[in-house]
């Protein structure tokens, strides 16, 4: 088997059958097979997976589990049952909207053995499925397939878009860590494991759209929820510097990085006092990183009036 496509579901009812339609349109010369694992829905979610498997057999294979079990031993249940050289990953809210996706990526992997894992670009939909905004990167132009370092300031990859070599993911991924650091998301701690030993591709091409809805691990929409997802996001850059360094960088670069993700996000929701306090936090001797954390609130006021109240 060339690529296992893991897809983790719970209470998608309405978007799972476009996603597994997504799949199965896929114009390949590659063998894949589409792993589904039902993380114990209330809704008819497994209802719809199961007759898409029965429809399917070849492509398909479905699993329910009787206890819910939360998203990351939802995946390491589908690594275990994964037969691919490669893995691919789109969650059951998502789509690939390209069909030529698996395609492109597995041969350019198959055709340069350094590089272990590829991503491209994507767009954003609504909750009824309307495009919203489409992600054009280019983060790598300069990289010369070398991300870590860049990964390790900010998470510049769809989720949707990647595919990587398994036995990368087997060598420097341990996913029963993931779980006991109780991550919130797979897969930054993947993209900065194998990126710290192996180049990376990225398609400039939109090759996915991710939805944007309530109950979206990243939605930036509610304030609080956009705060405890970017402190798990730093979690999991203490724990990759850990095991694998910091490359060129400072560990103060690292967390730099992270304050102005919490400042801009303070700077949008109106939180001057957050905003503030988040400030301190700042270690750079540079005369700019000074200035923000000596005199916050002038900053703040003065870049609401130059980008104006979004």
């Amino acid at each position: 088997m060339t690529v296992s496509i893991l897809m983790p579901t719970y209470n998608h009812e309405r978007f799972i059958a476009q996603a597994i339609e997504s799949v199965l349109a896929q114009q390949t010369q590659y063998d894949f097979e589409l792993l589904i694992n039902d993380d114990c829905s209330t809704d008819n979610t497994s209802k719809i997976a199961s007759e898409y498997a029965k429809k399917h057999p070849q492509r398909i294979r479905f699993f329910q589990q009787s206890k819910n079990q939360g998203l990351l031993k939802n995946y390491k249940f589908l690594f275990e049952q994964a037969h691919g050289k490669y893995i691919a990953i789109l969650e059951s809210d998502d789509v690939w909207s390209n069909p030529q996706k698996i395609q492109k990526q597995i041969s350019f992997l198959e055709d340069n053995s350094e590089y272990g894992l590829c991503a491209g670009d994507y767009s954003e939909m609504d909750e009824g499925g309307n495009a919203t905004k489409e992600w054009k990167k280019d983060f790598d132009k300069d990289l010369n397939g070398d991300w870590y370092e860049s990964l390790l300031l900010r998470d510049h990859i769809g989720a949707l878009t990647i595919v990587f070599r398994r036995e990368l993911f087997d060598k420097y991924c341990n996913i029963d860590d993931f779980i006991q650091h109780n991550f919130k998301t797979l897969d930054y701690p993947i993209l900065l494991s194998i990126t710290a030993h192996s180049k990376a591709c990225y398609i400039h091409e939109n090759l996915a759209s991710y939805r944007i809805w309530g109950k979206s691990i990243s939605n930036s929409s509610d304030y609080e929820k956009d705060v405890a997802f970017q402190d798990s996001i730093f979690d999991i850059q203490k724990y990759i510097v850990d095991k694998h360094g910091t490359g060129k960088l400072s560990f103060d670069d690292i967390s730099d990085s992270s304050v102005m993700i919490h400042l801009m996000s303070a700077m949008r929701f109106g939180k001057i006092n957050d905003f503030v306090r988040f400030s301190k936090g700042l270690k750079s001797k540079e005369l700019k990183f000074r200035l923000l954390r000596w005199f916050p609130r002038l900053w703040y006021f003065q870049h609401k009036i130059r980008v104006g109240d979004r």
